[in-house]
């Protein structure tokens, strides 16, 4: 059990070197250094003294929102916490009460019923609601994101952090004594995870703002002796990047609604990696809704101009959404103007 403890702190205290060295400034890489923290409380909670055991107890209970809120950061195109202010109640929740409660004995099965279920039992099935949630945030923009290395951190993190994760929640709320398989599990999530990082470009994991434009020929990490293995020259790309063009603004493919990354690759007769190296390599976008809206809110704001009589609500459907909700939201996130404010705008210049 030592040994194994060991060698998962050790595991954790290289990625957090890691993570500290290059990415403390940003506000998911400070998260990411928590969950690792938090983790580290967990493997210490199996050897350390008894005295202790209530800080490290408090410590690893936030690992369940922590590990939301990476995600959160990490994953989704909107990790604003405005945005998810109910999310963001119950992570406090889920950690606060047991934390304020350890000490009137909250904890005890014994304790009132009202101390140990509100303030203890219920929180432990936050954690669950926490945890699904976040790697059904991871799980649910992979197929949009347009990053290859970030892709395979995604896969990472649902199969070996969620499940690790889940162990341990586990473990700690039912009491069971899975002490030498979570340590070992830790170790290995860990690993894998750091070794991402390492092998990936800065930024891959913990920097969503678009990267600067690189090579078409260096933008996507292949496995030898795949189809994505094979060598493309840059004729090649320019080819594909001129018939995206074609399809995406001059055909107006954009506009087809629930557009996926699947659709243009089958209506341009090529797999979807090549375009999804495109669209990141070329033309420098690292989620393809991004891509998609930029271009439907474009035509938007020439229409709303040109075209003063029509409704917002047709343009919005002729563009390719389904609601006027969905449209104002993409709007204003890339005008930070409404679109009744932007025409209004542009009709007194």
């Amino acid at each position: 059990m030592q040994l194994l403890t060991g060698f998962s702190l050790g595991c954790l205290a290289v990625v957090f070197l890691v993570v500290l060295r290059d990415f403390r400034h940003l506000l998911v890489g400070k998260v990411f250094l928590w969950v690792l923290i938090a983790a580290a409380a967990f493997l210490l909670s199996r050897v350390a003294e008894p005295e202790f055991q209530w800080l490290l107890g408090d410590v690893m209970t936030t690992l369940p929102a922590a590990f939301w809120l990476l995600c959160l950061l990490a994953f989704s195109p909107k990790p604003e916490a405005k945005a998810h202010r109910a999310w963001v109640a119950l992570a406090l929740y889920s950690f606060i009460p047991p934390a304020l409660s350890r000490p009137f004995g909250g904890a005890d099965p014994d304790a009132a019923w009202w101390l140990h279920g509100l303030w203890f039992k219920i929180p432990q099935f936050a954690e669950y609601i926490l945890i699904l949630s976040g790697l059904w945030i991871t799980a649910i923009h992979w197929r949009n994101d347009l990053v290859e290395g970030r892709r395979k951190l995604r896969i990472a993190l649902l199969v070996s952090v969620g499940a690790t994760l889940l162990c341990v929640t586990v473990s700690l709320n039912h009491g069971l004594d899975t002490s030498h398989l979570v340590a070992g599990m830790v170790g290995v999530a860990t690993l894998l995870v750091g070794f991402l990082l390492l092998k990936g470009q800065e930024g891959v994991l913990l920097d969503l703002q678009k990267a600067p434009p690189v090579s078409a020929s260096s933008d996507v990490e292949v496995l030898p002796g795949t189809a994505e293995a094979e060598n493309h020259t840059q004729d090649e790309t320019d080819e594909i990047a001129a018939q995206l063009k074609q399809i995406m603004e001059q055909e107006h493919f954009y506009r087809t609604e629930k557009l996926t990354l699947k659709k243009l690759a089958d209506r341009m007769s090529l797999p979807e990696y090549r375009v999804r190296a495109i669209i990141n390599g070329t033309f420098n976008y690292r989620n393809f809704n991004d891509y998609v809206n930029q271009m439907r809110i474009e035509e938007a704001c020439d229409r709303l101009v040109s075209e003063p009589a029509t409704p917002i609500q047709n343009i919005a459907l002729d563009i390719g959404y389904r609601t006027l909700s969905s449209f104002n939201r993409a709007f204003k996130e890339l005008t930070q103007q409404t679109p009744t404010e932007y025409r209004q705008s542009r009709q007194q210049a």
